[in-house]
């Protein structure tokens, strides 16, 4: 996997429900390897074809964090 900016990603990892099997957080992978310029795999270059990559990876990563701190939150102040 690309290296997301350690200054949030780790607390996604931390936080995230089912991040090992979260197809967005897979998906935020690629979108930061393409950005970074790696090459990544056809079938994944044909699936974000045509996108702003950069928009997109920050309106993913937005809803990602989002989840990550509602679920932070119901962990550590539960009603």
């Amino acid at each position: 996997m690309a290296t997301h900016p350690q200054n949030y990603w780790s607390f996604i990892e931390a936080y995230y429900p089912n991040y090992c099997s979260c197809d967005a957080v897979l998906l935020s992978d690629i979108l930061l390897r393409k950005l970074e310029g790696e090459v990544i795999d056809a079938k994944d270059e044909a699936l974000i074809e045509g996108w702003d990559i950069k928009k997109k990876l920050l309106e993913l990563d937005s809803i990602i964090m989002e989840k990550a701190i509602k679920n932070y939150f119901s962990m550590h102040y539960p009603e």
